[in-house]
């Protein structure tokens, strides 16, 4: 670990008096894998109007599963990669009207379109089974924190913060990361002086590194 090291729970107690947590389509397995199909690359306003204008028109994955792909990609299009996306989005539907969704991270990556970051987002929002999702957002700032090293990829990251943080805390983390990251913690130049963390009692050990 670094040297300099940000108490993990009173960060988590911080960013949540921040940052609600209102996943969409939480305790909805379906919706949450579809969705995260749409939200690689692009924006919370612009995927969850599109997913809701998807469900509407599409209700059921037969639906989808039938659906015209032209008619998907129109309906995609304000997402990035649309076009790959609509046929995720169709081939994952089909492979849930055959299979249903599955909880465990090894079959969740068997659906097209779901690499581990949805997987873990799946399992904790769809399932409300404890687990971590770790994208750049996530990465980034577990370092800044001390919480992991530079070297660290996906996966020990992941391994890091669950043993960090209590289990009944994982299902917070990607949200309060990424939503300081989109804000604050920026890659380049970020605004450690509008930061939570830096204020009072000034937690974050990123702003004081050599």
């Amino acid at each position: 670990m670094h040297k300099l090291f940000a108490p993990p729970q009173e960060v988590v107690r911080l960013l949540m008096g921040t940052y609600p947590f209102d996943p969409y389509g939480r305790n909805d397995p379906t919706k949450v894998l579809l969705s995260c199909i749409l939200s690689a690359r692009t924006k919370d306003e612009i995927t969850y109007p599109t997913a809701d204008k998807l469900f509407s028109q599409y209700p059921t994955v037969r639906d989808l599963c039938q659906a015209h792909p032209t008619d998907l990609e129109n309906i995609l299009k304000p997402v990035g990669f649309y076009r790959q996306k609509a046929k995720y989005v169709r081939d994952a539907a089909c492979y849930v009207e055959k299979y249903g969704v599955p909880k465990t991270t090894k079959k969740l990556t068997e659906v097209p379109g779901i690499g581990p970051k949805c997987a873990a987002i799946v399992r904790a929002f769809g399932w409300g089974i404890p687990d971590i999702a770790v994208d750049t957002h996530v990465l980034r700032i577990s370092k800044r924190l001390g919480w992991t090293e530079e070297k660290d990829n996906e996966m020990k990251t992941q391994e890091k913060l669950k043993m960090l943080l209590p289990i009944h805390q994982w299902v917070y983390v990607n949200h309060l990361l990424v939503s300081l990251g989109r804000h604050v913690c920026r890659p380049q130049r970020p605004l450690c002086e509008q930061c939570v963390l830096n204020q009072k009692s000034s937690i974050c050990p990123y702003p004081k590194r050599p």
